[in-house]
C-alpha cells in the first residue's frame, strides 16, 4: 500500500467507476484496476463489487476510504507546512450561507495578517471540503453528520417569519407554525442548515409545508418576498435596513439553532488557525 494507490482507491470511490478514475489522473483504466486489485490482495477482501453496470463499495471499502482520506489530508498537511514553514499562509475558511451573509465579514475583519480564503455554500457542502481539507474550519448552522469533525457550539441564532407589512401576518406579535400551513413559502434548499430545522419543524407539528421557492441565495429570497410572492422563514440577521419587511416571531416550537465551530478531529492546528478560533470565541462572548 502507498499513498498513491490510496488517492487512485480515492478517485474510483469518488468517481463512481473505474474510468472515471482514470480520465481523473489520467493513467489508463487497467492501471487502476490494477491498483484497486492490489490492495484487495494485500488485505485480503473486496473493496467493490459490481452489480449489473454500476461499481457499488462494500462496507470493508468504506472503512478504507476513511483512513485513506485521513492519510492523504495528513501528507497533504505535512507537505504544507513543511514547503511554508515561516511564511503565512492564508486560512481557508467555510461558511454556510446564513453564516456568511449575516456575521461572516464582521468576524474575517477582525483577522490579523493575510486575508483568509472564504467559502460560503450549504452546511452539506462545507461538510465535505473539511473532511477532504479543502478549507481548515467552517461556521455553519446546519446539522454536521461525520463523525470525524468537531463541532462547537459559538452562538445562539433564531428563524422568525419574513413578510411585507400589508401581509395577513404583518401586524401579528407572533404566529404558530400551524398557521403557516396554508402560506406559499420562499424557502433554502433542502440541504441547507435553516431548511433542516424547518422541515423537522413543520413535522412535529403535523403541517405540510407549501414550498413556492427554494433558493441558494439569502437575497433572493428577501426579493421574491418583497415582490409579495409568499414568505419566509429566516434568520432576521439577514434582513438589512431599508427591505420594508417585517420580521414576526414563531411562538410555538423551538425555531432556535446554533451557528457552529467545525473541524476536522485530526486538524493540526497552526497559530494563524488557533488565532482565529480565539477571535471567534471573543465575538461570541461580546454578542
Amino acid at each position: 500500500m502507498t499513498l498513491r494507490s490510496l488517492e487512485v482507491f480515492l478517485a474510483v470511490v469518488d468517481g463512481g467507476s473505474m474510468r472515471a478514475a482514470a480520465e481523473r489522473l489520467y493513467i489508463s483504466q487497467p492501471s487502476v484496476s490494477g491498483v484497486v486489485a492490489d490492495l484487495e490482495d494485500e488485505y485480503g477482501v473486496r473493496l467493490f463489487e459490481r452489480l449489473g453496470k454500476k461499481l457499488c463499495i462494500t462496507q470493508e471499502g468504506e472503512q478504507l476510504a476513511g483512513y485513506a482520506r485521513r492519510m492523504l489530508s495528513l501528507n497533504e498537511e505535512i507537505g504544507r507546512q513543511m514547503l511554508c514553514a515561516g511564511s503565512r499562509t492564508p486560512l481557508r475558511i467555510g461558511a454556510s450561507v446564513t453564516v456568511g451573509s449575516s456575521i461572516m465579514a464582521e468576524i474575517v475583519g477582525r483577522v490579523q495578517g493575510p486575508q483568509p480564503y472564504v467559502y460560503v455554500a450549504n452546511t452539506g457542502i462545507i461538510e465535505q471540503k473539511i473532511l477532504r481539507n479543502e478549507l481548515d474550519v467552517g461556521i455553519v448552522e446546519g446539522h454536521i453528520k461525520s463523525d470525524d469533525l468537531v463541532v462547537s457550539p459559538m452562538m445562539p441564532d433564531r428563524l422568525v417569519l419574513v413578510c411585507r407589512p400589508d401581509h395577513r401576518f404583518g401586524a401579528r406579535d407572533s404566529v404558530r407554525v400551524e398557521e403557516l400551513g396554508s402560506e406559499r413559502l420562499i424557502l433554502r434548499e433542502p440541504e441547507s442548515g435553516t431548511r433542516q430545522v424547518l422541515d423537522l419543524e413543520f413535522q412535529r407539528a403535523g403541517v405540510n409545508m407549501q414550498v413556492g421557492w427554494e433558493c441558494t441565495n439569502s437575497q433572493a429570497i428577501l426579493d421574491a418576498v418583497g415582490a409579495g410572492l409568499g414568505v419566509a422563514l429566516m434568520s432576521p440577521r439577514l434582513l438589512r435596513k431599508g427591505t420594508g419587511l417585517v420580521t414576526v416571531p414563531i411562538s410555538d416550537g423551538p425555531v432556535e439553532r446554533w451557528f457552529s465551530l467545525v473541524i476536522h478531529k485530526d486538524k493540526y492546528i497552526r497559530p494563524p488557525l488557533r488565532a482565529f478560533l480565539e477571535l471567534c470565541k471573543e465575538y461570541k462572548e461580546c454578542k
